[in-house]
């Protein structure tokens, strides 16, 4: 028998013409029972006002003061009737029927599991630009840890049990990652099943080139992230998983840093990776994994022009 599935979509200051996009391809279900809760989160023009033309009881709005997307989805959650959860967003699209797919390969399964598909990465005019997809079946924590479980979290269904205890969106602990914190919280509770589908078209919009601030407030939450795993699992503090987590955190940075022309911060993060496993860091450069990245290693090994040896 099917059951409700809550989709949340939190909107703030969203364009009309893609909320009005996503919020289509949401109600777009007609595999299983749905109630779409689209908070507006504090807008200056209110959302109900933009979805007004929508005629659709299984849609509903509320609004909150301004307080950013965790929030959103927390009060959101708060309201929601279902049994089963999957977050949307305000701008990308929902797969017709995937909502429905992804629920009856949950309930294909004994025990509570998360269900989860591909995500296509797009421009801002939906043109398909990148595959975002895993194979991981079963037991994902570790996989979360290192950084490879590469689903997006609008392409999971949540049972709602779950969720509950996992506990709620941070709201206040990240500007970045928080999606990275609370997917493995939930990876925590119950293990995964795959649908091998694309359930999401993820729009991403133009920006400019990373900036510093960015990418060392993406290195704060990363640590905070890792640091609130090892306290949740004080057993594994000193494992290889630690070691190996904290390495992958750094060349991620490292990385970041490079692609962004930014030579001494990416030196930085080379340089704490390697203290935490020479051998990985040199074999993640070897690799080639960015030219950038060799590039900048291969500098610090040798003095820069004009400097004394």
């Amino acid at each position: 028998m099917s059951q409700l599935v809550s989709l949340i979509m939190p909107a703030w200051r969203p364009r009309s013409d893609w909320l009005h996009e996503a919020v289509a391809s949401a109600l777009d279900e007609q595999a299983c029972e749905i109630e779409l809760i689209v908070v507006d989160d504090g807008n200056e023009q209110p959302v109900a006002e933009l979805l007004a033309d929508v005629a659709d009881p299984r849609l509903r709005v509320m609004r909150i003061e301004h307080a950013g997307p965790y929030a959103a989805r927390n009060a959101a959650l708060a309201e929601a009737r279902g049994h089963f959860v999957r977050y949307v967003d305000a701008d990308d699209i929902a797969e017709p029927g995937s909502t429905g797919r992804l629920l009856a390969l949950a309930q294909a399964h004994e025990g509570e599991v998360l269900a989860y598909g591909a995500t296509m990465m797009c421009d801002d005019a939906l043109v398909p630009q990148r595959l975002v997809a895993a194979e991981t079946e079963g037991n994902a924590v570790e996989e979360c840890v290192l950084g490879g479980f590469d689903v997006y979290v609008v392409s999971i269904l949540y049972p709602r049990a779950v969720l509950e205890r996992a506990g709620p969106w941070e709201e206040t602990a990240f500007t970045v990652s928080g999606d990275w914190d609370y997917v493995l919280r939930v990876l925590e509770q119950a293990p995964v099943r795959r649908l091998d589908e694309i359930v999401t078209r993820y729009r991403r919009h133009p920006t400019s080139v990373t900036k510093s601030s960015r990418v060392a407030a993406g290195a704060d939450a990363g640590r905070l992230v890792l640091e609130r795993f090892f306290e949740r699992n004080p057993q594994r503090r000193g494992s290889a998983l630690e070691r190996r987590a904290y390495t992958n955190l750094h060349l991620l940075r490292a990385h970041s840093h490079a692609l962004a022309g930014e030579r001494r911060p990416a030196l930085r993060q080379l340089a704490l990776a390697a203290r935490r496993d020479p051998a990985t860091t040199l074999a993640a450069v070897a690799r080639g994994g960015s030219q950038r990245l060799a590039a900048l290693f291969a500098g610090a090994r040798r003095p820069a022009a004009g400097s004394r040896p």
